[in-house]
């Protein structure tokens, strides 16, 4: 008969907010809050995506896994508000539970890939803020003759326009529907996460 072997992390998602746990157990994946209860559940084996995304704002620190199997998406996250706090006990609990379940997820799917980047809402809004920044490139030159702007003034705002125009075109350039975002295999993530 075999042992139930469960192993659980505690992650302090966020300065303010009360600890997670996080358990592996027979292949699942389950997350609780600090009275026991869970909250979500997810079969590694059911595992149809990973999602890793790490963004720094100013002092900021945001790092996020989100596993989909098709019904559901799950995520671990933690914020760190102050780089300071890289390393931390906080930090190191967060990479040890990402490293523990990136390893248990490999161990049943070996061929999975992770993807990485923004993700599918944050590049439409994002290649839309390309559109609007394009159009209103357009839209400056038509705006300046319909009032009869002087050509001096024309000159003056010509080449700011001219470059949010090439910014708007290379989001939409960047963040396209079929382009590709990039992906790691689940080795190289575990390997960032310890080297850093």
């Amino acid at each position: 008969m075999r042992k139930n072997r469960r192993r659980a992390h505690r992650v302090k998602p966020a300065l303010i907010k009360a600890p997670l746990t996080y358990a592996l157990e027979d292949g699942v994946l389950i997350c609780e809050d600090a009275s026991g209860r869970a909250l979500w559940r997810i079969a590694l084996s059911d595992v149809q995506s990973a999602h890793w995304t790490a963004s720094r704002a100013g002092q900021s620190l945001t790092r996020v896994l989100r596993l989909r199997d098709g019904t559901q998406s799950c995520a671990i996250r933690q914020h760190l508000y102050r780089r300071a706090l890289v390393g931390g006990p906080d930090d190191m609990a967060f990479r040890a539970t990402i490293v523990d379940v990136l390893r248990a997820l490999m161990a049943v799917q070996p061929e999975l890939e992770v993807d990485t980047g923004p993700s599918a809402t944050t590049s439409a809004l994002l290649r839309l803020a390309g559109h609007v920044l394009l159009a209103g490139a357009c839209a400056a030159p038509v705006y300046a003759v319909a009032t009869g702007q002087s050509l001096i003034a024309v000159a003056n705002w010509a080449v700011p326009v001219a470059l949010i125009g090439l910014l708007g075109l290379a989001l939409r350039r960047t963040h396209a529907p079929g382009r590709q975002r990039p992906r790691l295999a689940l080795a190289q993530l575990i390997a960032e996460m310890d080297q850093a």
